[in-house]
């Protein structure tokens, strides 16, 4: 993985870590804040991470990576 994709997925555990009740009052601000950094945001519950709320850009960068992943499908024989 390149060193700039790899940092897209690095998460800022100073800023990037918050409880759900602080996530539902600002969750406009978490979706801005995940988009400008290229960062995913971690939210808890209970102390306990729970969910990961990320842009659709490193959404889709993480697609691609898991479907790079997999093997090709072989094709069924013919019969």
């Amino acid at each position: 993985m390149p060193v700039s994709t790899r940092h897209m997925f690095d998460i800022d555990l100073q800023h990037g870590v918050l409880p759900v009740s602080q996530a539902a009052s600002s969750l406009a601000a978490m979706i801005r804040r995940s988009a400008q950094q290229q960062r995913p945001v971690v939210i808890t519950q209970k102390g306990k991470p729970t969910a990961v709320l990320l842009s659709v850009e490193l959404f889709d960068a993480l697609r691609a990576l898991v479907d790079d992943a997999r093997p090709p499908v072989a094709a069924p024989p013919e019969g």
